[in-house]
């Protein structure tokens, strides 16, 4: 199974290939049969330097050199703006894709990957890693169980990010709480009003009969998730130190197997809450997520 892997600028990159090329701390492949065998920077020193430490095969002058090369394909550019350029053509071809976060950052590009990956029948996975993380599990099966008894009454979370980046502003980290808030209350929410200060962003996302508080907080390390109950609360510090294993983990056994991690539609949904938060900063009203 051959991997070719198209922005070595993120970390993510580099994360990926020492998952899947080298051995783990007792020597033994991680995934037997699956290797990455080819880069494209397109920063040109960040991917020699995958090539150099992971034993990458060849690095790619353009994206499409890979066709012909790989079986399937990871796209984890920084910037999600031009994840749908980098993914469509391998999509079209039918190479199962990875398409790391944000998945894309125009909801209109995310549905037609989404549509394309149907189409064509190829498994798709994808975003924030942040939604494998234990703690976010645990969270999420408690919620359920206290919906079931009547116990939930609403819940926060809080992660990194930063409406300035460099990266797409605030959608290069948003990804993160909203997939693992999504992940843990329900992939159903039908509004939110968001508020900005201090480029930190309150939003509140609204559910039939819920509503919970995200806290996308600037120049902050730790992520807390907070269900409060009738009968108690339950607090969790998020470890995230494990994403990139479980979610690599989770893109090679849908290539081995064909079942997606999530569905299409809950790797298109973030990007639409996202959507909708930028648009009620902007005009301070709530907005109806489509």
């Amino acid at each position: 199974m051959r991997i070719g892997i198209i922005g070595t600028e993120n970390s993510h990159a580099m994360a990926f290939a020492r998952a899947i090329n080298l051995p783990d701390e007792n020597g033994k492949e991680r995934f037997p049969g699956v290797r990455v065998v080819g880069v494209f920077g397109p920063d040109i020193e960040s991917a020699q330097k995958i090539i150099d430490e992971t034993g990458v095969d060849f690095l790619a002058d353009r994206p499409t050199d890979f066709l012909g090369k790989v079986d399937a394909m990871i796209v984890t550019s920084r910037k999600g703006s031009v994840h749908y350029q980098y993914s469509k053509p391998f999509l079209e071809a039918g190479l199962p894709m990875f398409i790391d976060k944000p998945f894309t950052v125009n909801l209109e590009e995310a549905k037609e990957l989404a549509e394309i990956s149907e189409k064509k029948g190829v498994p798709i996975a994808g975003g924030s890693g942040c939604k494998f993380a234990y703690d976010v599990v645990l969270l999420a099966n408690t919620f359920r169980q206290w919906r079931q008894s009547g116990e939930f009454v609403t819940g926060t979370m809080n992660f990194a990010a930063d409406p300035a980046s460099e990266y797409d502003g605030f959608f290069f980290y948003s990804s993160h709480l909203t997939e693992m808030a999504l992940t843990v209350f329900g992939y159903d929410p039908q509004s939110v009003l968001a508020f900005e200060k201090n480029g930190s962003r309150i939003c509140i996302l609204r559910y039939s009969d819920f509503d919970v508080t995200l806290n996308y907080t600037r120049g902050t390390k730790d992520s807390t998730g907070v269900l409060i109950g009738t009968n108690g609360n339950v607090t969790r510090q998020i470890d995230i130190s494990m994403i990139y294993l479980q979610e690599i983990s989770a893109f090679i056994e849908m290539l081995q197997t064909g079942k997606m991690p999530v569905t299409r539609e809950q790797l298109v949904k973030p990007v639409a809450v996202i959507n909708a938060i930028e648009e009620s900063v902007r005009s301070g009203k709530e907005v109806s997520i489509l």
